[in-house]
């Protein structure tokens, strides 16, 4: 099916020259059109596709579509594809690709954001172009963006290093959402012994006491080991959701993605997209390969993390333990012996993604700042912007996150979440 195309030339920039190439942009509106786009997609995944894009490959945001939008998706009508795609006018090939999505909320208001936002934990574009011919790929997407009738334009965790920050930067407004991103460089440990070296006494001796308890308690010393099995796979998703969602509602928290009801099937469909990792699958592999990692003693199943691989870059999703282990402290030790299998595996980062959580900072190396970008389209879209975006919730998040979480317990915020997303 060809695909509706805005024949626009791109307009030229003070660095280009004169005869500046024709740009060619399309967007894909819904799943078939999106579908064609594949091979496109695929081919800029391999030529320039970076290490931190992993939410922007063709594997995650088709498992996403087949979640949110496939048959069984009952209020797909919320969500439509807006992916924009620039080609060459002469001789169509592929330069940069830009996963959106348009979500539909109520009073007729429309938000264009990154395909499989709040799962989605970075956004960015996926492009072979640089410098100032990146500029024009970008103005030329933005400006056919702006006639498709929507109200704003958001984009949660941009990363400072993003191939799309310095463009946002010049042309977006800044919301109330800066954080970190924690992550681990494994590139400078010589061997296990230096990787383990980064840690001070009193960490190395209370890793040493949780697996004394463990054995303790268990019977056995804990194992870690990568699952392969798909079926093994699939069985294993609901397991971790259900004990992470348990871990949450004791904690009081909330989580928009792990208490929506595509949750599931949309991991289900990421085993399917993604082929899961094995030691043959190289460090700068343009195939993001699943990571579903499980820390065991005596055949029992303690801890799990949910993860992907892509381009020499782990990336920690999901992490769940049992919740009645909970005092034994196993997610400190999976993540432990997950990054020395990370070292090991050749990965070059352990990217442990936002938000800078305090129990991150022991497992990392390095932050780098993210923050949140908005473009009104509208007068609704200005007043959400200014008013929602820049001063309710930052407002409302700030009291949230100070109160106690025996109070947030008794809001009950995780029960009301899972039944509006019951009720679609």
């Amino acid at each position: 099916m060809n695909l509706p195309v805005n024949n626009v030339v791109a307009k030229q920039t003070g660095g280009l020259p004169a005869a500046a190439p024709v740009l060619h942009c399309e967007i894909a509106r819904d799943p078939r059109q999106v579908l064609a786009l594949q091979e496109a997609w695929q081919r800029l995944q391999g030529q320039g596709g970076r290490d931190n894009q992993g939410f922007q490959t063709l594997q995650w945001n088709l498992a996403w579509m087949n979640a949110f939008l496939g048959a069984d998706a009952g209020d797909s009508v919320r969500f439509e594809p807006c992916v924009v795609l620039v080609r060459d006018g002469h001789d169509g090939t592929p330069l940069l690709l830009w996963p959106l999505m348009r979500e539909s909320y109520p009073l007729g208001m429309s938000v264009i954001s990154s395909m499989s936002d709040p799962f989605a934990q970075y956004g960015d574009v996926i492009t072979t172009l640089s410098g100032t011919e990146l500029q024009a790929a970008l103005e030329l997407a933005l400006q056919t963006l702006k006639q498709e009738q929507a109200d704003l334009v958001r984009l949660r965790f941009v990363r400072e290093d993003a191939a799309i920050a310095p463009f946002l930067q010049q042309h977006f407004m800044k919301s109330c959402e800066d954080c970190t991103a924690p992550w681990l460089d494994l590139t400078g440990f010589a061997s296990l012994e230096e990787l383990d070296g980064r840690f001070n006494r009193e960490q190395r001796r209370r890793r040493r006491k949780i697996r004394k308890k463990i054995r303790q308690q268990l019977g056995a010393e804990p194992t870690l080991r990568l699952m392969q099995g798909v079926a093994e796979i699939r069985a294993a998703i609901g397991v971790i959701l259900d004990c992470k969602r348990q871990w949450l509602k004791h904690k009081g928290l909330v989580s928009r993605a792990l208490f929506d009801g595509h949750t599931e099937a949309f991991l289900l469909a990421l085993a399917e997209a993604m082929p899961p990792w094995t030691a043959d699958a190289g460090a700068d592999d343009a195939t993001p390969r699943l990571v579903l990692s499980v820390m065991e003693a005596q055949g029992r199943q303690l801890s799990w993390e949910i993860g992907f691989r892509y381009r020499g870059r782990h990336y920690a999703y999901i992490t769940a333990h049992l919740p009645e282990l909970t005092h034994l402290s196993l997610g400190r030790l999976h993540m432990d012996l997950l990054q020395k299998r990370t070292w090991q595996d050749g990965m070059r980062v352990y990217d442990l993604l936002v938000p800078d959580a305090p129990h991150k900072r022991t497992w990392s190396s390095h932050k780098t700042p993210v923050s949140g970008y908005y473009l009104p389209l509208s007068r609704r879209g200005r007043l959400l912007g200014q008013a929602y975006l820049n001063h309710l919730r930052p407002f409302m998040r700030k009291v949230y996150h100070r109160m106690p979480p025996q109070l947030r317990r008794m809001l009950r915020l995780s029960d009301m979440m899972e039944h509006e997303h019951s009720a679609h």
